[in-house]
């Protein structure tokens, strides 16, 4: 079952590595943020889906809820972008125990070079510092954490509106949380 965890503290050095990696690219596109600039892009969003908790401290617990997210992110030449995301991954329980998740995440974005301007295909890599809290009904547990995080997507784009499909997984203590979401996004550039 569950065992009772110490709430990780704030790690400097974290977040220092997830405002890297998420700026990694936008920092070697230089000039690319200016108007008229092609591929150049601003843009925020939400997000609905469905989330799965994998829990280690409980190996039975494989759940899954419904989660949300909000993101902002930047496309800064026709290829690469950065994105923030704040996420919640829902209160997946069953059997007496749940769990909830939510928090930040930064990620460098790669999109692929095809020939279609109204399609887009994605994958992405970075950090996420997510909170976690549960119990099995008796024990609770808590634990920040923050490691890897990536996914991928497409996206369909009508004018400054796309409709987005995206997987995302986060590599995080003692779990390995996912999300399967469709969302829309306005464009400001």
């Amino acid at each position: 079952m569950f065992t009772t965890r110490k709430t990780a503290r704030f790690n400097p050095r974290h977040a220092l590595t997830a405002l890297c990696a998420a700026g990694a690219l936008a920092c070697g596109a230089g000039p690319a943020y200016a108007v008229g600039v092609p591929g150049a892009d601003l843009y925020m969003g939400v997000g609905l889906g469905q989330s799965n908790a994998d829990v280690a401290l409980a190996p039975d617990f494989d759940k899954k809820d419904m989660g949300w997210k909000i993101f902002a992110g930047g496309r800064f030449l026709s290829m690469f972008g950065a994105e923030l995301d704040y996420l919640n991954l829902g209160k997946p329980n069953g059997g007496g125990a749940e769990v909830k998740s939510k928090g930040f995440a930064a990620f460098g974005m790669y999109y692929l070079p095809i020939p279609l301007p109204v399609l887009d295909i994605y994958v992405k890599a970075g950090m996420a510092r997510l909170d976690s809290d549960g119990s099995d009904g008796v024990t609770p547990f808590s634990t920040d954490d923050t490691k890897f995080a990536y996914g991928g997507g497409l996206q369909l784009k009508f004018g400054s509106w796309a409709i987005r499909s995206e997987y995302e997984k986060f590599k995080v203590e003692d779990s390995k949380p996912s999300m399967l979401s469709l969302g829309f996004s306005k464009s400001f550039l």
